[in-house]
């Protein structure tokens, strides 16, 4: 987070907009910051014990929460097709547990740090969308970083420094999913309902199971790939469905 507000501060400066940094930023930005740090410090706990395939569709649930919030909070309607999904996306997510592990210390300490970034993400969905149009995104994204790099750095003091081997990929990381992934996310909640962005990125949690299976040798039984292969169809199925006709509401209070 440290070096994606590096990243854009650079690019702020080399494009002398300079003054964008110093505009007070609006107190939702701030209020997210500390959510994305929650978010990012659970989910790298969670991977301790967890498989990175369960850590990563227990999180994209929170797509599918945020568009069972927004159709309330943001009167973004849900139809019956985006409903029927989301119901699949849990039974998705029924399919993914490891019940011969669930009794493990260590797995419950996991599932808790999982549901702690499922939940930290889906507030950081939603609040997003009620930063005022006025702010400028390249100022949300950075103070975002900043915040979220101020909250993260008690929990850093009390880790061994990084090695030489490790720095590259710190910055990489702090370039890519960092600077440039946030900015595209906070552009993209500006513009899209909560259910098209979410249903947008399951994209990373595909990717992300491929290259558990493929690179980290993660098992994967049936039933969990089944959950797995039924969480992104609800997502690839939302999204296709987003451009078609519009549906008859659920709910219209």
């Amino acid at each position: 987070m440290a070096f994606g507000a590096v990243a854009i501060g650079l690019f702020l400066l080399g494009s002398r907009q300079t003054q964008l940094v110093r505009q007070t930023p609006h107190w939702t930005v701030m209020l997210n910051g500390v959510l994305l740090a929650s978010f990012i410090l659970c989910f790298l706990q969670a991977i301790q014990t967890l498989s990175l395939t369960l850590a990563i569709m227990l999180v994209y649930l929170a797509p599918a929460c945020a568009a069972l919030i927004a159709h309330f909070w943001f009167k973004e309607r849900l139809t019956v097709f985006s409903l029927a999904m989301i119901l699949l996306a849990f039974f998705g997510f029924v399919l993914l547990q490891d019940l011969s592990s669930s009794q493990s210390g260590q797995f419950s300490a996991g599932f808790g740090y999982a549901l702690g970034s499922l939940l930290t993400y889906c507030a950081f969905l939603l609040l997003n969308k009620k930063v005022p149009a006025s702010e400028h995104r390249l100022n949300s994204t950075f103070y975002q970083l900043l915040v979220g790099a101020c909250c993260a750095l008690p929990f850093m003091l009390q880790q061994n420094a990084p090695s030489a081997a490790q720095w590259p990929w710190l910055i990489a990381a702090g370039l890519f999913p960092g600077a440039l992934a946030l900015w595209c996310a906070v552009q993209a909640l500006t513009h899209l309902p909560a259910r098209v962005y979410g249903t947008l990125a399951y994209a990373e949690p595909l990717v992300v199971v491929l290259c558990a299976w493929w690179l980290f040798s993660e098992p994967l039984s049936l039933r969990q790939a089944l959950g797995v292969s039924l969480i992104i169809l609800a997502g690839i199925a939302q999204t296709a469905g987003a451009g078609t006709a519009a549906k008859r509401p659920v709910v219209q209070a």
